[in-house]
């Protein structure tokens, strides 16, 4: 007879999946968002409506926090340049143009990218289990990619490369801010970081200014100002706390595990919302990426 799950690991199952859900939505949300703002500027806008619910969260909750040293922030705030600076930066610029169903698919190898990024920079040796399933992952994504690019020109293409360049930039955040071992509140850390990533994406807004002239006439309904700020309030701030309170009642392993719905969120809310045609091969391929993605999670990835 099978063991009924505790409450405990049942509650953290269902944040870790709720988790997956605001990510697999925000890309959707953002999708919707470029119809009127340019990337960069959703950027900001993103960015500031995150950094402020994540600063006031750490003022008024009740929770003590160890004091941080200047240098642990400095280490840690810098690491905020590469992501959510320049991944989600990369990430935008080429969802504008491809669709947010494929954009999901290929942010779901960032944890691929990961074990390679840390063979490559610092000699973790990969098992053969690993990269077994890494060409089945790419077979896979090959398959969707190719079906959604058979009648796509340039541009989608050089948008999916661009989504590539920000799951590569991700990968490598994760894999440094691994090598700097802390005590420190995940959340205080992460407000830092995006709060630098908004300063990286201020600097780079007269660029786009200057660049695309056009898109000086803001939208005027709220409506459309809500969708951009929502998008990187859910994206930003509440995945990331779903995501910290389901590793407070399960695994991080299993709680990884249930990051591999994000795209199949995506792929649901794209084809809902933004109407994306999404046909048998693109979901035959993204079930065989996310299967071979989900396998690697559940093994140690690391040659014994």
């Amino acid at each position: 007879m099978t063991k009924p799950l505790s409450i405990k690991t049942s509650n953290g199952a269902v944040l870790a999946i709720l988790a997956a859900l605001s990510w697999g939505m925000a890309t959707v949300m953002s999708k919707g968002a470029l119809d009127v703002f340019a990337p960069i500027f959703l950027l900001v806008v993103q960015l500031a409506a995150s950094v402020a619910c994540l600063w006031l969260l750490i003022l008024v909750r009740k929770k003590p926090t160890q004091p941080l040293a200047w240098r642990t922030v400095v280490r840690f705030a810098a690491l905020g340049l590469l992501e959510p600076g320049l991944a989600y930066l990369l990430d935008l610029i080429g969802l504008e143009h491809t669709q947010a169903s494929t954009a999901t698919l290929i942010l779901s190898t960032e944890s691929l990218m990961i074990m390679a990024l840390s063979a490559l920079l610092f000699g973790e040796r990969l098992s053969v289990r690993f990269m077994l399933l890494s060409i089945v992952a790419v077979a896979g994504l090959y398959l969707a990619l190719g079906a959604s690019l058979a009648d796509a020109g340039s541009a989608a293409m050089w948008g999916n490369a661009l989504v590539f360049a920000g799951s590569a930039c991700a990968a490598l955040y994760v894999v440094l801010s691994a090598r700097i071992a802390t005590d420190a509140d995940p959340i205080t850390i992460v407000a830092w970081q995006q709060t630098v990533a908004l300063g990286f994406a201020l600097a780079l807004l007269p660029l786009e200014w200057m660049l695309r002239p056009t898109l000086h006439n803001l939208p005027t309904t709220p409506e459309l100002w809500l969708l951009a700020a929502s998008s990187g309030v859910v994206q930003y701030a509440l995945a990331f706390s779903l995501y910290m309170a389901a590793l407070r009642n399960i695994r991080a392993s299993v709680a990884g595990s249930f990051l591999n719905l994000v795209p199949l969120f995506g792929f649901a809310g794209a084809s809902l919302f933004l109407h994306e045609a999404i046909s048998l091969q693109q979901l035959l391929g993204a079930l065989i990426t996310v299967a071979a993605v989900t396998l690697m999670g559940t093994g140690t990835g690391w040659a014994q």
